[in-house]
């Protein structure tokens, strides 16, 4: 009960604040708009703004507050693999070329950095989650308004309900949206947000196996077997209820797959395999795929440790396209396709081991100093989880908003985590 009246007092506090401080209500407004990306100059318009307003709100304190908070290990590494891809434009062919890359990907990541370190502690960190993912449900309804056919939007239809967004991007959220709902269900000690909760969860659900994305479909099966070793390990039998609701989601989730002709779409995939098996030619989606990770892994075993530079590796993917004989495109034409569809090989083949295990060193470090903070450590696992499998065929950190997405993930985290550390040493 007094635990109960403490944690009502201090959303009170925080919620007080959150109504009356403007520049804290824009940083919750920026992590609710950046996954929309409604238009190409979003992120520089709105960062530039928050960026500015966050350097004069702290202008007494900003060097101070960032030099004590950014002593923490995995955003040390994480900085390090910033700084080493800007370092790797020295050994692409063209520097220039080389730095015009790097910049695409990795330029926002200095203002948001600094924005989140000294705007947000750990309970402004975990509204910013809660925030983000009521983000990806409201994107979910979207889609799901889409399908029924109630609004209609170029690009999007109701065969096809992604959005005005990649589906590979928009379904990503969904099984974040999914899976981060659930233990906010769990963890949450107010029925309102019990049920806000439980909305999103359903909303998600439903919008991701209505989308056509094979791999983020695949992902949730995948991170639904991780959620039951973490949870039950070889205890399965004494949690056979929670064992067979799990069943429960796979079968429904399968079901919405065939009702929706979606599983058409893991046919062809296999129909791709066998072509290649039978013929060696690649094409269609999946064996395009399949030929760039042969591809991928051959660019990758020339440059293994410090990589082709940045933009190289991508040149050199488009320049054997042209001349193998045994690339025929998604389309059967041999279009040409300069992203090999696979995060990893995109990272391993322009950074090298080197920058490859910088940065997901830097996500498994702040995932394990979050272990014993139950909520916010399994939603750190449902996110790089997604992160990971979903690297294995889609554009992720390659590929705007999802990067700036998943890198304020990460600040999150790592602003929760640290203050962890800070109140266990204090």
């Amino acid at each position: 009960m007094v635990e109960f009246i403490l944690f009502k007092y201090e959303e009170m506090i925080l919620m007080k604040k959150f109504n009356t401080d403007v520049y804290l209500n824009y940083v919750y407004f920026y992590l609710f708009v950046t996954p929309w990306h409604f238009f190409n100059s979003q992120p520089f318009i709105l960062t530039s703004i928050l960026f500015i307003w966050t350097i004069v709100k702290f202008k007494k304190e900003w060097f101070y507050k960032l030099k004590d908070r950014i002593n923490f290990i995995p955003l040390i590494l994480f900085i390090l693999f910033i700084l080493y891809v800007y370092m790797s434009i020295f050994w692409s062919d063209s520097i220039l070329i080389g730095l015009e890359h790097v910049n695409d990907h990795f330029k926002y990541y200095f203002l948001i950095i600094p924005i989140l370190m000294l705007s947000l502690d750990k309970e402004k960190a975990i509204l910013g989650l809660k925030i983000i993912t009521i983000s990806f449900g409201v994107y979910s309804l979207y889609s799901i308004l889409i399908y029924l056919g109630i609004i209609s939007i170029d690009g999007a239809s109701m065969t096809n309900p992604k959005g005005h967004l990649r589906y590979s991007i928009g379904t990503q959220y969904m099984v974040i949206a999914f899976f981060s709902s659930i233990f906010f269900i769990y963890f949450s000690k107010t029925k309102e947000e019990k049920i806000l909760f439980t909305i999103v969860t359903f909303l998600s659900f439903f919008a991701l196996f209505i989308n056509n994305s094979r791999t983020s479909q695949i992902t949730f099966i995948l991170i639904l077997l991780i959620f039951i070793y973490l949870f039950f390990g070889r205890s399965i039998i004494k949690n056979l209820k929670y064992f067979v609701l799990i069943l429960f989601i796979i079968s429904v989730s399968i079901y919405t797959l065939f009702e929706n002709g979606k599983l058409d779409r893991f046919k062809s995939a296999y129909i791709d395999v066998v072509t290649v098996l039978e013929t060696g030619g690649y094409k269609g989606s999946f064996g395009t795929r399949l030929f760039f990770n042969k591809t991928g892994i051959e660019i990758f075993l020339d440059n293994m440790l410090f990589g082709t530079g940045p933009k190289d590796n991508r040149l050199l993917l488009q320049e054997i396209q042209k001349n193998s004989i045994e690339y025929k495109g998604d389309n059967g034409k041999g279009r040409i396709i300069n992203h090999f569809h696979n995060e990893h090989l995109d990272l391993l083949t322009s950074y090298g081991l080197v920058g490859y295990l910088m940065l997901f060193s830097s996500f498994f470090l702040v995932i394990y100093r979050l272990k014993n903070n139950k909520l916010v450590f399994y939603y750190s696992t449902s996110v790089f989880s997604t992160l990971f499998f979903s690297s294995l065929a889609n554009k992720t950190l390659s590929v705007v908003p999802l990067n700036l997405i998943y890198i304020i993930f990460f600040i999150l985290f790592v602003i929760i985590a640290y203050d962890k550390v800070e109140t266990i040493e204090k």
